[in-house]
């Protein structure tokens, strides 16, 4: 399968791992972060943005900002960083502020993924307000051109964008990266969150199976016909889950790459350690880069 006309993926298929920081000692997550720095066949890593385990039967999770610094610190190729940040559990300036300080740490690799937040039950035990679908959508977009308004203006930024504000305000020091950390974006809404992706973001990341990812990307081209945006500034990235084996699992990948996607995300339960950050390279990764590049 082709992707659509119009549509340019890069020559070579960039690849990367996700370890979800949940159920694993620090140790183990280190070490499996030293290693895929060291496999070529892994252009990036990811973890995720939650206080709590997703798993049925909970489990301990690592904050993932101050994680980040610890991963930078370890590591000097891979590109890195969060799919996503829930945007409901840190103001926009907050997280500015920290990507900057992520972006000092690892100059060039730091990517500000950002997302709606979503988890009931991680907001109602916190007591963090988690307004409805269309009002956090605003939230996000608003969210966005502050963070972008703060990384372009650094001595002194002045926006209005209901709900946030930014008043002569400054980001000091500036970003290490000219204009700022990549941004990325997980909303899946077809009608308003890909065509914020189009107006605004450096990259869009997909969650889902193939078929759904082939039509949102169609809904984002589209978007960006729209707002006269080229297509080829937004990196589209995809995440394989790990469900029935790393057959499937390279199955899965290929298809993605097939449908058009840049960046293929591979998540491995982050317990596995560096044995299965390896066994993850050897029997997906390397077959994938082989095919595509």
């Amino acid at each position: 399968m082709s992707p659509p006309r119009g549509y340019t993926r890069r020559v070579t298929l960039r690849i990367g791992f996700k370890t979800s920081q949940t159920d694993v000692d620090m140790a183990t997550l280190l070490a499996t972060w030293e290693l895929g720095d060291e496999l070529e066949a892994f252009d990036s890593g990811w973890i995720f943005d939650h206080f709590v385990s997703l798993a049925s039967d909970g489990g301990d999770c690592f904050e993932g900002v101050a994680l980040a610094g610890a991963l930078a610190a370890r590591t000097r190729r891979l590109q890195f960083g969060h799919l996503v940040f829930g945007n409901t559990y840190r103001h926009p300036t907050l997280l500015a502020n920290s990507a900057v300080t992520l972006d000092h740490l690892a100059p060039g690799r730091f990517v500000l993924g950002l997302g709606a937040g979503w988890h009931e039950e991680e907001h109602a035990m916190y007591g963090m307000a988690l307004p409805p679908i269309g009002e956090r959508i605003t939230m996000l977009e608003s969210a966005v051109r502050v963070i972008k308004a703060l990384f372009a203006s650094p001595d002194g930024a002045t926006l209005d964008a209901p709900p946030y504000r930014l008043a002569d305000a400054v980001l000091r020091p500036p970003p290490a990266t000219p204009a700022g950390p990549p941004i990325w974006l997980g909303t899946q809404g077809m009608r308003r969150g890909l065509r914020i992706v189009a107006e605004l973001a450096d990259g869009w990341n997909h969650t889902g199976d193939p078929a759904t990812f082939e039509e949102k990307r169609d809904a984002l081209l589209r978007h960006c016909e729209d707002v006269g945006r080229d297509p080829a500034e937004i990196e589209i990235s995809a995440q394989a889950f790990l469900r029935e084996g790393h057959a499937a699992l390279l199955e899965t990948a290929t298809s993605f790459a097939e449908r058009g996607a840049q960046h293929v995300i591979l998540l491995m339960p982050a317990h596995q350690g560096p044995d299965g950050l390896q066994q993850l390279a050897d029997e997906v990764a390397v077959p994938l880069r082989e095919r595509f590049g």
